[in-house]
């Protein structure tokens, strides 16, 4: 083989061995964006269990308002049931009181 023959080999031989670095070269920065997505869903799926999290705290924080509310209503209309029902044993007592005097 010639000297032209051998040499044209070789620099088609450093081509490709450039070739091969580049496709390394974009194979490792691929891996290395597909490392970022994974770790970016990662992420946004911790965000979304935390906003979940949050959110179910949010409607028991509400739920527990209110039947709060309900129970003080209930404890109102009590209370007012129970005043109603002193203030009519006081007449009754009074109305006792002016007819023990008119016996």
């Amino acid at each position: 083989m010639s000297q032209e023959i051998i040499d044209e080999l070789n620099k088609k031989l450093k081509i490709q061995s450039d070739i091969i670095k580049g496709y390394e070269k974009v194979l490792r920065l691929n891996e290395q964006e597909l490392a970022n997505a994974d770790e970016i869903i990662r992420m946004y799926e911790q965000i979304s269990e935390y906003s979940r999290g949050e959110l179910r705290e949010a409607k028991e924080t509400v739920q527990a308002s209110s039947m709060v509310s309900n129970l003080s209503r209930d404890e109102l209309l009590h209370a007012f049931d129970r005043i109603k029902s002193l203030e009519d044993a006081n007449k009754k007592l009074r109305e006792e009181s002016l007819n023990f005097g008119k016996d």
